[in-house]
């Protein structure tokens, strides 16, 4: 994996959380060491932007600036686990949401945790804006997770409750949410442009979709 870091908004390349440690085993963990856990993806080049302090928070500016250094790197699929319930969304993210999706790359978001019996419409931004595919969660019996968004912005669901993955620290952890769906649609995305690398990002999402 490797780590890019602009900036020194935060002392140190991982999050004491261990959010972005355990998407990223979802999606690329290695195989064959005989521990853990094995990703969707095991052979995927993965890069890992910090755009968020130590205790998860940040600023829409950070993740335009990870936007336009995707853009600038040629990455083909960006997971996004994470977002904003403002209604919104950050009107300046937005164009570079679908520059992004204009240059070919593939971006997926998570729908959010916003779920609430009778409520159809909560998907987050960024995953809400319609470059983006929003993933909702699943749990064991298929359904939906009692905690994930919905609503008409949500274009598939993978399962997001007590998934086992990577944590820091050299550990590993159970965690649930719409941040763990993310990244298995992420990795079967890279699974899909391995199989064939002419697909087009609009063609991938068709697949996956």
């Amino acid at each position: 994996m490797n780590v890019i870091r602009r900036g020194d908004s935060t002392s140190l390349f991982f999050s004491l959380d261990g959010h972005g440690t355990h998407c990223a085993g979802i999606v690329a963990a290695v195989m064959g060491n005989k521990e853990g856990v094995i990703g969707v993806a095991p052979e995927a080049d993965l890069y890992a932007l910090k755009l968020f302090s130590d205790d998860g928070y940040g600023y829409y500016s950070d993740v335009i600036k990870a936007l336009e250094w995707c853009i600038n790197t040629d990455i083909q699929v960006i997971s996004m686990s994470f977002g904003s319930s403002y209604k919104s969304g950050d009107p300046g993210i937005e164009p570079w949401i679908n520059d992004a999706y204009n240059a070919g790359i593939l971006l997926v978001g998570a729908a959010g945790n916003e779920g609430t019996w009778g409520v159809v419409d909560n998907v987050i931004y960024p995953a809400r804006y319609a470059n983006v595919i929003a993933v909702a969660a699943t749990d064991s019996s298929n359904r939906r997770a009692i905690f994930s968004s919905t609503g008409p912005a949500v274009e598939l669901a993978a399962p997001g409750v007590n998934i086992y993955s990577t944590y820091w620290d050299n550990r590993y952890a159970t965690l649930s949410g719409t941040s763990m769906a993310c990244p298995m649609v992420s990795g079967t995305a890279a699974l899909v442009i391995a199989s064939d690398p002419t697909l087009t990002n609009t063609g991938v999402r068709r697949r996956v979709a």
